[in-house]
């Protein structure tokens, strides 16, 4: 197919969902019915369709029975210990306000339900508000991956506690107020202490009201999160907005920049003789909270093209460590020079990078992760939008192919949405392209350390 064919194809799968959600097809059956449609157009069979709609729907009454569970099953705790923090969400506090002996605590929650790099971005959001706030008005957060995402939010004044996402529904009636953040931000409006906030933080009042102009200029797109997601972030881009700055766009507030006051322990690095800004960090993986049915997603690249850019940047810059950082997810790539794939911790990881010349990826969580600490990115995209996940400050390399079909339908991150066998995106993708864009910001960071070196 040529690359015009591609494109008009992928207009037209875009316009279709988009005007299957105008015509207000977006009950549950109804989706479904999508699904359905979607998996057979792929030539899926009957089995394999009505197999893959019961897991989905499986999923969801189990993630609801287990919410109903934690409401009433936390952890039995006699007696709090003398000094600890008895606004804290334990389960024993969570009795006492239950039973009213603790009131509205005076602070405000956050629900994350996206990944690591969706968290990131709230964290830079709650950081800027925090300074509008005073610094002074305690929050807590709430997230699929509490250990992890605590890390983000540690540094910013006020914080308190980083909790497990299950919880949420059943706790924000305890808040002043809450935000729900994933691609839009917006106030829990049914949960907020409004005499409360008037009368301690009338601050949050304009920014709610600000908040609400905005959320009703776009519900349409909040209220299909996240199937619509995709056909916004074009409409976005075309008004010059990005991922990492529009959450502040919705509050009415400055942006404050990438970087965040994560811990980093350099020591991690020394200790797997790793000397700093004397190695690069590559990454191929995913996040594991995303279902998916095939083997690798649409937007990981192909391990045939990460062997030839490996190959090809140890050929060029032998006296550079490469290496691959990860999780449980991806595959381990046998040509670089170190290995940590799913040895390190979270925390480890981000000190590890937070020590690299720079870092090559797909379009991922650790990608955010490098721009909070400094570390350009070379970024290689497949299926998600360039314009819209793109930092400036790195080298985004768009695929030769196609490209930007996230959510034109629901299996886009398990096969290719045009129903092309392996995805036109990201195995379109040249590896002599992202050698020499890994090689020109080399050279750019290699000497900018020189300059910095040298006027120190």
């Amino acid at each position: 197919m040529p690359l015009t064919d591609f494109q008009y194809d992928l207009e037209k799968l875009k316009n279709r969902r988009l005007q299957t959600y105008h015509r207000g097809s977006t009950s549950r059956l109804s989706r479904v019915v999508s699904r359905y449609r979607e998996l057979s157009a792929e030539n899926y069979s009957t089995p394999a369709i009505l197999l893959s709609i019961a897991r989905s729907v499986m999923r969801k009454i189990i993630g609801r029975i287990r919410r109903l569970a934690l409401s009433d099953s936390f952890p039995e705790i006699a007696e709090l210990k003398a000094g600890q923090d008895l606004t804290s969400l334990t389960g024993a506090v969570l009795r006492k306000l239950e039973r009213g002996d603790i009131g509205r605590l005076q602070a405000f929650a956050v629900r994350i339900t996206g990944g690591l790099g969706d968290a990131l971005v709230v964290a830079r959001l709650i950081r800027d508000l925090q300074k509008i706030l005073g610094d002074n008005l305690e929050f807590d957060v709430y997230s699929q991956s509490p250990a992890a995402v605590e890390a983000f939010f540690r540094n910013i004044p006020a914080f308190r506690k980083s909790l497990n996402l299950e919880i949420f529904e059943h706790v924000t009636r305890y808040y002043m107020f809450a935000l729900s953040a994933n691609q839009f931000v917006t106030f829990v409006n049914e949960q907020i202490d409004y005499r409360a906030v008037l009368t301690y933080y009338p601050k949050v009042v304009k920014i709610f009201g600000y908040a609400q102009k905005k959320r009703e200029e776009i519900e349409f797109y909040i209220k299909n999160h996240p199937y619509l997601d995709g056909a916004f972030s074009d409409i976005a881009t075309q008004h010059g907005f990005k991922r990492y700055t529009y959450l502040h766009e919705m509050l009415g507030i400055d942006y404050g920049g990438d970087l965040l006051p994560i811990d980093v322990d350099p020591k991690i690095s020394r200790g797997l003789d790793l000397k700093q800004k004397s190695y690069i960090t590559i990454h191929d993986g995913w996040d594991a909270k995303f279902k998916i049915s095939t083997q690798r997603p649409t937007k990981a690249v192909p391990k045939a093209i990460w062997e030839q850019i490996i190959a090809g940047l140890k050929a060029a810059m032998p006296d550079i460590t490469i290496v691959q950082l990860g999780g449980k997810t991806g595959d381990d790539l046998p040509q670089v020079d170190l290995n940590l794939k799913n040895r390190l911790t979270f925390s480890e990881s981000t000190s590890i990078i937070a020590g690299a010349i720079l870092h090559v990826d797909a379009e991922s969580g650790l990608v955010h992760l490098a721009a909070a600490l400094g570390i350009k990115s070379v970024v290689m995209f497949g299926p998600t939008n360039v314009a819209w996940f793109g930092y400036p400050q790195n080298i985004n390399i768009a695929p030769v192919q196609c490209g930007n079909c996230w959510w034109s339908n629901t299996t886009w991150m398990d096969t290719c949405a045009l129903g092309m066998t392996e995805p036109v995106c990201t195995t379109s993708i040249n590896p002599k392209t992202v050698i020499e864009a890994t090689l020109e910001l080399l050279s750019r960071e290699t000497a900018h350390a020189a300059k910095a070196s040298t006027t120190a």
